[in-house]
């Protein structure tokens, strides 16, 4: 297990610049996920960290040791990639043994290798098969396979779930992450799905414009965002306007809600203009009328997804929100519905730097 620390790192192509003055540190052992939209410079960063692309400015140490200058044969790292990059006339076997071959390890301990983690991916007795042979599932286990066979220090993901349909994609979230949790081994993930990033992933690095706009834990980028833009990008965000009434231990900001406990105040004098997050799954909806005194609006949409039913409310100041009911209770486009917000104090979110 191999610790990664990012110093300043930046590259520029032509005039835009794709990394800017990006640092990071990767514990031992860490899955990491860089998560933003494309062109944010997720993917380059993966390429500066492998060597394919060199960084006009910032450092590379794995353990301490400074690789910036290395090439990528030299750096001791997996790499899986979005298409997988199978030889289509190898077996499955001999696509693993290959780089092993070009290490100049024994065929005693190819043979002994190649066994071992066929037994890891669940691929035994298709040794040889052909990529054409496969599914895409498959597939994308021989490709993490021959990352795995050399037994590099750090293995780095470039979106491998993007091509598969979304019952495959489950699988391997769970497959993928689970085998990392049992190798140990050190990985980065480059993703633009939120919903990869925040179930495999022990840190997620939100990225825009090649800079990190946060990371942390995926419970606090999705609860405490940085700001409104990986609040709107992580996951459905309802962000509404609010009047800071009081700071300090009993902070409260005024919403179309009333007047109700918020957190993230750090700094914010009363009076202040301010936005609060209000994800849909933590309004309550309940009919309206029915001896209630919560705000009430109007269901301007409802949209089925069969576990749940996302409804889009208009509210008494004009603004739309997002709500998700779980419950048994349908209700019906046009009719009048109380809306309360969750009884935790509401995250403020700032604006974007």
């Amino acid at each position: 297990m191999t610790e990664v620390v990012i110093s300043g790192l930046t590259r520029s192509f032509g005039a835009a610049r794709a990394v800017d003055r990006l640092s990071l540190s990767i514990a031992s052992g860490e899955f990491v996920s860089l998560l933003g939209p494309s062109g944010c410079g997720k993917t380059t960063t993966l390429k500066l960290i492998a060597g394919f692309e060199e960084a006009e400015h910032g450092s590379i140490a794995f353990d301490g040791r400074d690789v910036s200058a290395l090439p990528p044969e030299r750096r001791d790292i997996g790499m899986v990639f979005q298409s997988y990059a199978l030889f289509p006339h190898m077996t499955v076997a001999r696509n693993l043994a290959f780089g092993l071959e070009m290490r100049k390890v024994s065929r005693a301990e190819i043979a002994t290798r190649v066994a071992r983690v066929l037994e890891m991916v669940q691929l035994r007795g298709m040794e040889e098969r052909y990529p054409r042979e496969l599914s895409g599932g498959q597939q994308q286990r021989v490709a993490l396979a021959r990352a795995l066979v050399i037994e590099p220090s750090i293995l780095l993901l470039d979106e491998p779930l993007a091509n598969l349909d979304a019952r495959l994609r489950d699988e391997m979230r769970v497959f993928i992450r689970d085998l990392q949790r049992r190798v140990g081994i050190t990985t980065i993930y480059v993703t633009h799905d939120q919903a990869e990033a925040m179930t495999m992933s022990d840190r997620v690095v939100v990225m825009f414009g090649g800079r990190i706009a946060q990371a942390g834990a995926p419970e606090a980028i999705y609860e405490r965002p940085a700001d409104a833009r990986v609040a709107s990008f992580v996951g459905q965000a309802n962000l509404l306007p609010g009047i800071v009434v009081a700071t300090g231990d009993e902070a409260k900001i005024r919403t179309v809600f009333g007047d109700c406990a918020a957190d993230g105040l750090d700094g914010t004098a009363p009076g202040a203009a301010v936005r609060v997050l209000l994800r849909p799954e933590a309004i309550t909806l309940a009919p309206a009328g029915i001896g209630t005194t919560a705000t009430e609006g109007v269901v301007e949409g409802r949209y089925y997804l069969g576990a749940m039913v996302n409804y889009r409310i208009r509210l008494p100041d004009g603004s739309d929100v997002e709500a998700h009911s779980l419950t048994q209770t349908r209700f019906a486009e046009g009719q009048r519905v109380a809306v309360r917000p969750p009884a935790a104090p509401l995250w403020v979110v700032p604006e974007a730097p």
